[in-house]
C-alpha cells in the first residue's frame, strides 16, 4: 500500500518542473524509518497464555478463598419458591467481641478451702492437738470461731482429753473460763457432769460451795443440773433437802415441787399428817401447797376422804368448802337428795348459806 503511495506521489511529483527526485527520496527514506521505529515500540498485544495467568490469579484465587472462608453456598432456594434466603449455618460478618472479663481473684488454694484455715490446720497440727482431734473436729473448732489459744489454754489446763470438740465449742461460745473448769475439776465434779451441765451451772451462778454441800448431804446424785440449778436459785436450804429426805418425801416431789413447798413455807408435820392419813399422794405439789396455806385441816380433808368426795371437787372446791363452813355432813345430805351431782362447789356453798 505504501509503494502504491509512493508511485502516486512519485507521479504527481513529475509534473512539477522544480521537482527534485534526490531530495524526494531523502525525505520519504527518513519518513519509512520513522515508521518502523514506532512499529518496533507499539505494545504488544496480549497473548493466550498471560490471560489465562491473568483468570487464574484474578478470578479463580479470590473465589478459593471465598469459598474457604464462608463455607458451604450462602444462599439457597426457600422450598422452590424462587425466593432467596440466607442459609442457616451462613457466617456473616459480626462486630468483635468486647475483651473478656479479668478472672476474679482466688481466695481459696482448693476446693474451697481457704489459705485461712490451712494455717489453722497447719498450727494445730504442729502444736499435737490432731493427735486429739479428728479433722472433722479440727474444722468445725475454725468454723465456730474457737481459737488456738482457746485449745491451748485447755491443753495446759490438762483438759483437752476430757472434752470432744463438740464440748469445747459450747464450753468456748458460753464464756466459761478455764479457771471454773480448774475449780470444778480440783472439787473434782468434772466426771459428775457434762459439758452442757458445766455451761448451765456456770452460767446460773452455781458455785462450788453449794456443790460441796449437796455432795456432803448426799443430794449430789439425787438431782440433775437443771433440778441443783432451780434449787440453788430458788434458795432451798440443805436443812429442809435433808428433812425431806429423812422424811421420805425426796421420791414423792419434782425438784420444782420442792422449790414450790419450801418457799411457800410448807411444813414437813403438815406433809407428815397428809402421809399418815394415806392423802399425800391424792394431792399435787400446788393443792398441798394451796390447803396448806388456806388452813383447811387434814381431819376434814380425812373426812371428804371418807364419804367418797375427794375426787369430787377440785382443790380450789375444797378449800372454798372448808373457808365456807360447809361441812361434809351438808354434802352427804345433798348427795342422797340426788342434788350434788348437778352442782359446782359454788352452788353448794351458795345452798349451805341460804339454809343457814
Amino acid at each position: 500500500m505504501d509503494n502504491q503511495r509512493f508511485k502516486n506521489e512519485l507521479r504527481s511529483s513529475q509534473d512539477d518542473p522544480d521537482f527534485d527526485l534526490d531530495s524526494y527520496i531523502d525525505e520519504r527514506s527518513s519518513a519509512s524509518n520513522s515508521e518502523i521505529n514506532e512499529q518496533e515500540y507499539a505494545e504488544p498485544a496480549s497473548s493466550t497464555k498471560r490471560n489465562l495467568l491473568a483468570i487464574f490469579f484474578f478470578v479463580v484465587i479470590p473465589a478459593l478463598f471465598f469459598l474457604y472462608t464462608f463455607g458451604p453456598p450462602i444462599f439457597r432456594s426457600d422450598n422452590g419458591t424462587g425466593n432467596t434466603t440466607f442459609t442457616q449455618g451462613q457466617n456473616i460478618a459480626q462486630a468483635p467481641l468486647p475483651p473478656a472479663a479479668p478472672l476474679p481473684t482466688r481466695v481459696s488454694n482448693s476446693d474451697g478451702v481457704t489459705s485461712v484455715y490451712l494455717d489453722y490446720l497447719q498450727a494445730a497440727n504442729e502444736a499435737g492437738y490432731t493427735t486429739q482431734i479428728n479433722p472433722t473436729g479440727i474444722r468445725a473448732l475454725y468454723d465456730s470461731g474457737v481459737p488456738l489459744s482457746y485449745l491451748e489454754d485447755m491443753n495446759q489446763a490438762g483438759f483437752l482429753d476430757d472434752f470432744n470438740y463438740s464440748a469445747i465449742i459450747g464450753l468456748y461460745s458460753s464464756g466459761v473460763p478455764m479457771e471454773y473448769l480448774t475449780l470444778m475439776n480440783e472439787a473434782g465434779y468434772l466426771d459428775n457432769f457434762s459439758y452442757s451441765a458445766l455451761i448451765g451451772l456456770y452460767s446460773a451462778g452455781v458455785p462450788t460451795s453449794y456443790l460441796d454441800q449437796m455432795n456432803a448431804a448426799n443430794f449430789l446424785n439425787d438431782f440433775s443440773y437443771s433440778a441443783i440449778i432451780g434449787l440453788y436459785n430458788g434458795g432451798v436450804s440443805m436443812e429442809y433437802l435433808t428433812l425431806m429426805s429423812e422424811s421420805g418425801y425426796l421420791d414423792n416431789f419434782s425438784y420444782s415441787a420442792l422449790i414450790g413447798l419450801y418457799n411457800s413455807g410448807v411444813s414437813i408435820e403438815f406433809l407428815d399428817r397428809l402421809n399418815a392419813a394415806e392423802l399425800i399422794n391424792d394431792f399435787s405439789y400446788s393443792a398441798i401447797i394451796g390447803m396448806y396455806n388456806s388452813g383447811v385441816t387434814t381431819e376434814y380433808l380425812l373426812q371428804l376422804k371418807e364419804a367418797g368426795f375427794i375426787d369430787t371437787f377440785s382443790y380450789s372446791g375444797i378449800i372454798g368448802l372448808y373457808s365456807s363452813g360447809v361441812p361434809v355432813s351438808f354434802l352427804k345430805e345433798l348427795d342422797n337428795r340426788s342434788l350434788l351431782a348437778d352442782m359446782s362447789y359454788t352452788d353448794v356453798i351458795r345452798t349451805y348459806a341460804d339454809g343457814n
